[in-house]
């Protein structure tokens, strides 16, 4: 996998976890295709007896291609109200941006 993946993990109570995905897949993710996210893989993680955490992997091809889907989300007011229910209902939330590097790779790492 090469470019740049961005992983996003949202914890939230395990009964809002399936409500939350539906509409993540109906609010957010045209949009994000549009923006030139692909959606690699989703994950739910059981973080306590009542608890998930739902991980996103994505992936755009470079550098140029996030700052752009980054641009844009923030044009997007469906983007922030997406977010700001996210935020209402969820326990924790991150997001993590990565660039790959070779597992043999000699040179310095940042």
């Amino acid at each position: 996998m090469s470019g740049v993946q961005i992983l996003d993990t949202v914890v939230l109570a395990d009964a809002r976890v399936a409500g939350w995905l539906r509409r993540w897949r109906t609010e957010y993710l045209p949009g994000a295709r549009d923006r030139g996210m692909v959606a690699e893989r989703v994950w739910r993680t059981w973080t306590g007896p009542d608890t998930a955490a739902v991980r996103i992997l994505w992936s755009l091809p470079d550098s140029d291609a996030f700052y752009a889907a980054r641009g844009a989300s923030g044009r997007d007011p469906g983007v922030a109200a997406f977010w700001a229910h996210t935020d209402e209902i969820a326990l924790d939330r991150d997001r993590q941006v990565l660039e790959p590097i070779a597992p043999d790779d000699e040179g310095p790492v940042a």
